[in-house]
């Protein structure tokens, strides 16, 4: 019923009780939406109804609905504004999956090191021998920078794996249905550099501690 009350207030151009269901629950959930795979039939719903669905979370939610052109392609996101924020507790990254966000996009994007595509041990192995990102992973979950051992790389590897989960629930990557050692980086991956921006300018500067 909360979704046909909150219809009432929307004058849709292709009305869809089933599509604005599904796009405002991923919406309100946190995540990007893009013209891709299974996200393509609610990413056509938000891209026809857009000017009536953005004055609708203004209102019933003070919420933005912004959308962002990048290199692969668009994507929509819902912005809260601070103070609504700060009511609903909406949760950011963790920041030990911050990190690997901001790491995964300068490798990516500044260092060009991987297509959009790309395997969880191609990853591995870069972050393993990276000079300026190995002593943060090392002082972030081992208190300090060491020498490789099979606890240093179990926990390397379960970082990657549980990071990956993370950001494939905000549609910022894909993790392969037929091999889950492969996964994509979407359009709104971009949305990392909106955030994060000055981190991944100041890779360097960045704090890392297990404290």
């Amino acid at each position: 019923m909360e979704h046909q009350d909150k219809e009432t207030v929307l004058e849709l151009k292709y009305h869809s009780l089933d599509r604005f269901a599904n796009a405002d629950q991923q919406l309100r959930s946190g995540v990007h939406i893009q013209n891709y795979k299974s996200q393509t039939r609610v990413f056509q719903f938000i891209e026809d109804n857009f000017p009536e669905l953005y004055s609708f979370y203004e209102r019933m939610y003070q919420a933005k609905l912004s959308y962002y052109q990048s290199i692969n392609g668009k994507f929509y996101y819902l912005e809260y504004f601070d103070e609504v924020k700060s009511k609903l507790n909406k949760e950011s990254l963790k920041s030990k999956f911050t990190l690997f966000a901001i790491f995964l996009y300068t490798l990516h994007r500044v260092e060009k090191r991987f297509s959009t595509s790309l395997s969880r041990q191609e990853l591995v192995e870069v972050l393993n021998n990276h000079p300026k990102m190995k002593p943060h992973i090392h002082r972030l979950f081992l208190g300090a920078v060491k020498e490789e051992t099979a606890t240093t790389q179990t926990t390397l590897l379960k970082w990657v794996n549980d990071s990956l989960r993370e950001l494939e629930k905000l549609g910022w990557i894909h993790i392969s249905e037929e091999d889950s050692e492969q996964f994509e980086l979407l359009p709104a991956f971009e949305r990392i550099a909106l955030i994060y921006a000055d981190a991944i300018n100041n890779i360097d500067e960045i704090k890392t501690t297990n404290e």
